[in-house]
């Protein structure tokens, strides 16, 4: 099967990676492209809260699972390669070499397994073949007119060559065309870091989305506490102008309660103080009859 195309890993991100026998690994992080021959090489997978290297050699994705050509205990055995998401020559060979695979140098500056290689320095083969190398290497219709046109099918030959001459020139242009003018540096890039796929955040950013996320988590609680303590103010509120209401009623009733009793206390004294002067006029009369009395007797 060999690595998968770009088209298709591109999709991986996300999905649900298992091993050959379907036992589970975790979610796929990011994806690893050679940079020479930009085929996905290696698969970032999250398994058990750490991040593993798995080869994407004969990887197979579909519904949203992604399944590799190695088991669990190979995933969970392998070499770390730190926190980085690119790999050295030596990591790469650390890592093929824990796995089992061949590898060679044939098709990228760095490597790439044999059966993978071997592909590509096929391809390569045929295309020099066909006249689709280096402009130096390539046939010209000059040249092969004459060693084609001695035989009994010369005009016929002629015009073949001709057309190998102009499947070779174009076959240069689009080699030209395929290979950047400036080469990246060696060692692998994320294959999240290409128009494909997100880039990993960096220090910054990280930092920015933990402000962000602090500052829409305040504003949330704000938010919360401003719809919980505004019906307790209304309700404080409520209840001081119930009381209010309640104490002036208490004293009005009072007023209208207390009004009669201090009328009758003040009719009961003035009705009092009458019978004390009436009393006291009554003694008086009385003490007078008897001192005339007791007058009267003394003379007679």
């Amino acid at each position: 099967m060999g690595l998968p195309a770009r088209d298709e890993a591109r999709e991986w991100v996300g999905w649900t990676c298992v091993d050959r026998e379907g036992a589970e690994l975790g979610a796929v992080a990011a994806v690893l492209a050679d940079q020479s021959t930009g085929r996905p090489e290696w698969v970032y997978v999250e398994v058990e809260g750490a991040s593993a290297v798995v080869p994407a050699l004969d990887a197979d994705g579909s519904g949203g699972r992604v399944t590799v050509a190695v088991t669990r205990a190979q995933v969970t055995a392998a070499p770390s390669v730190g926190g980085g998401r690119e790999l050295s020559t030596e990591q790469e060979a650390d890592l093929y070499r824990h796995y089992g695979i061949q590898v060679s140098s044939a098709a990228s500056e760095t490597l790439l397994p044999a059966a993978a290689a071997g592909t590509g320095a096929a391809a390569a083969g045929t295309g020099a073949a066909a006249g689709t190398g280096a402009p130096d290497e390539a046939t010209s219709p000059a040249d092969t007119a004459p060693a084609v046109a001695s035989g009994s099918t010369g005009r016929g030959a002629v015009l073949a060559a001709g057309a190998l001459a102009a499947v070779a020139g174009l076959g240069v242009v689009r080699a030209r065309a395929r290979h950047a003018a400036v080469r990246q540096p060696w060692p692998r890039r994320l294959w999240a870091r290409r128009p494909w796929a997100p880039r990993p955040p960096s220090r910054a950013e990280v930092v920015a989305g933990q402000v962000r996320a602090l500052s829409a988590r305040t504003a949330r609680g704000t938010r919360h506490l401003g719809r919980t303590a505004a019906p307790l103010v209304l309700a404080a509120a409520e209840s001081t102008r119930h009381r209010a209401v309640r104490s002036a009623e208490e004293l009005r009733h009072l007023g209208r309660t207390a009004a009669p009793l201090v009328l009758a206390a003040a009719e009961s004294a003035r009705h009092r103080a009458v019978l004390g002067a009436e009393e006291l006029r009554h003694l008086g009369a009385l003490a007078s009859r008897a001192a005339v009395a007791a007058v009267a007797r003394a003379r007679s």
